[in-house]
């Protein structure tokens, strides 16, 4: 590969924050990250359907939690976990606003479109296996992309969430 075509592919591409769930690696386009934090007190909404855990209160604004390891068909099992690398990925879709905790937020790269493979096909597939981007290789580990707004399928209405938070009410 010539020099220039090299850097060329080094600053077009996409940008990916890298999480780890379990033992796999996951990324999500920057782009629709809003913030990562520290983990922070979760409040349980009483009637919440899944994927909905919990809500945050993030400076004001409720912002809902989703289970992510049962979004994506994962063993809710977070056994080895270091609490200290455990974060909330805030992102944004056009639902509204969501959070996920993962086990560790690993980094921020740049990869070239051209070097995200598509999703091998499997047949039916399901709300998690809907929301894959591709697969790409960083660092010789291979790297599940992830569409936010597809994650949940459409069955997160932030404004539902918020309508049952402050009456109390099971969203319909």
């Amino acid at each position: 590969m010539k020099e220039g075509n090299k850097k060329s592919r080094a600053t077009s591409g996409i940008q990916l924050v890298t999480f780890r769930l379990g033992k796999e690696r996951y990324a999500v386009p920057v782009w629709k990250v809003r913030e990562i934090i520290i983990p922070m007190e979760t409040f349980p909404i009483p009637g919440m359907k899944d994927p909905v855990d919990s809500v945050i209160n993030l400076r004001g604004e409720i912002i809902p939690v989703v289970k992510i390891y049962s979004v994506l068909g994962l063993e809710g099992k977070r056994d080895g976990v270091d609490e200290r690398k455990v974060r909330i990925i805030i992102l944004d879709t056009e639902n509204g606003g969501f959070g996920f905790i993962v086990d560790e937020v690993m980094e921020v790269v740049r990869v070239a479109t051209e070097d995200v493979q598509p999703p091998p096909e499997m047949g039916e597939r399901s709300k998690g296996d809907q929301a894959l981007l591709g697969i790409v290789q960083i660092s010789g580990q291979m790297v599940i992309c992830l569409d936010p707004g597809k994650l949940l399928g459409g069955c997160l209405n932030t404004e539902e969430i918020l309508a049952s938070c402050s009456t109390g009410n099971e969203p319909a």
